[in-house]
């Protein structure tokens, strides 16, 4: 073969292995395609969330292995919600970027994928705090008319621990807790303060939160400019682009008090912390059992009313915790009760910032409080979709540090040069 021939043939092998990729890549005429496979973030539709990792009252400083323990946890709940070839990676020292394609309800994924999800148990009127800031079962015997609201609720439909039952706005409640003496405890779900920053009413600050949310001022209200967080540094940078922190009122709410949202009506649909409409309780920050004291927390249906519930069982610490906190519950109830009058007590069940439930219990049926041998369930306003959720985020465990959210959007369209307005 002289060498015009050889490389005459090495040509046409060339174009030969040229010609059968494209066949590859474009297809035959006629033949069937292939399914196309979705990788990542190559998708129009999908969600690009970024998060920084921010110490908590388990893990006070951010390591890597906390945040490696993290994405663990994460990729565990989008495993759950089904997606298929998430991107959840660490970034820089402190960044958790998640990338889900084919996820159209943007919300729900924040929700699930970024929430803490540390479940606590408080004694409701042994922490509950009334307008004045005195603890509502303190001022029971009394029959101070506030406390007997948190209490009882406002009766008809108005329960213990929803809107109306003693509950206040967000500026409201954050201005009592802050008025609040620090204390420290094991028992706390922080570690330190906590920081809020408020526009006045129909100020400029307040009409650029309203742009960046998509909402309108609410005349003569006071609106949230940015928080909570643990820190100044990240309070500010939470601003409303344009708004300097000389322009809001800065509240601090101490180590030992907590701000709760009022029960929601619905949990697919909960509303924003800094809605006009949200309603908030104010706690001593005294939790009787964490998420690590349950266990098996499951997707079920309450059998009285049909309603999606979650049911678990209790560790054996959770079981002496449950016993001791509703014995004293009870013990309370029977306290308070007279002259034809019967205050069972509660306690409150909430999940990060969110109140979930506030049952009673009855201290005559249980005068000893309640064994936790059987378990218990949380019931409220489910749908079977919600309450999975919860049964998952529990089930998975809480992630071991907090994660803000300081930006989302779709592919392509994410910016994270400013941070999120919540």
């Amino acid at each position: 073969m002289t060498d015009r021939q050889r490389n005459g043939f090495i040509l046409l092998l060339v174009m030969g292995l040229v010609v059968a990729s494209l066949i590859v890549i474009v297809g035959i005429p006629g033949a069937t395609k292939a399914k196309k496979t979705v990788l990542g973030l190559d998708l129009k539709g999908g969600v690009q969330l970024v998060y920084q990792g921010q110490p908590s009252a388990q893990t006070p400083v951010v390591t890597s292995d906390a945040l490696q323990r993290a994405v663990d946890i994460m990729r565990s709940r989008v495993d759950q919600l089904g997606v298929a070839e998430p991107q959840i990676q660490t970034t820089g020292k402190d960044l958790i970027t998640v990338g889900l394609p084919n996820v159209t309800d943007t919300a729900r994924a924040e929700r699930e994928v970024g929430t803490t999800a540390q479940l606590a148990f408080y004694d409701w009127e042994a922490n509950a705090l009334t307008p004045e800031g005195k603890i509502v079962a303190s001022q029971l015997q009394a029959q101070d008319p506030n406390a007997l609201t948190i209490s009882q609720g406002a009766g008809g439909n108005n329960a213990p621990g929803e809107p109306g039952s003693g509950s206040t706005g967000l500026y409201q409640a954050v201005q009592l807790a802050a008025k609040q003496q620090p204390w420290s405890s094991s028992a706390n779900s922080r570690t330190g303060p906590q920081y809020w920053m408020f526009g006045a009413p129909g100020s400029a600050a307040c009409a650029a939160a309203a742009r960046a949310q998509g909402t309108a001022p609410v005349a003569g209200q006071r609106c949230l400019l940015s928080g909570p967080d643990d820190n100044l540094t990240d309070l500010h940078s939470g601003l409303p682009a344009g708004v300097s922190p000389a322009e809001g009122q800065l509240l601090t709410v101490p180590r030992g008090w907590t701000v709760l949202q009022a029960i929601p009506a619905s949990f697919s649909h909960s509303l924003p912390v800094g809605s006009a409409s949200a309603q908030f309780f104010v706690l001593k920050d005294n939790i009787a059992l964490r998420g690590n004291d349950i266990t098996n927390p499951q997707q079920s249906t309450d059998p009285n009313s049909g309603q999606p519930n979650v049911t678990f069982a209790f560790s054996s610490k959770g079981k002496s915790a449950f016993q001791n906190v509703t014995a004293e519950i009870a013990r309370r109830g029977s306290l308070v009760s007279g002259l034809g009058q019967s205050y069972n007590q509660h306690f409150a069940v909430a999940l990060d910032n969110q109140l979930i439930t506030v049952p009673y219990i009855d201290y005559k049926q249980y005068p000893d409080g309640i064994n936790g041998d059987n378990g218990a369930d949380i019931s409220g306003s489910f749908t079977i979709t919600s309450a999975q959720d919860l049964a998952n985020e529990l089930r998975l465990g809480a992630l071991p540090i907090n994660l803000k959210l300081i930006c989302s959007g779709t592919p392509g369209t994410t910016s994270c040069h400013s941070p999120r307005v919540r």
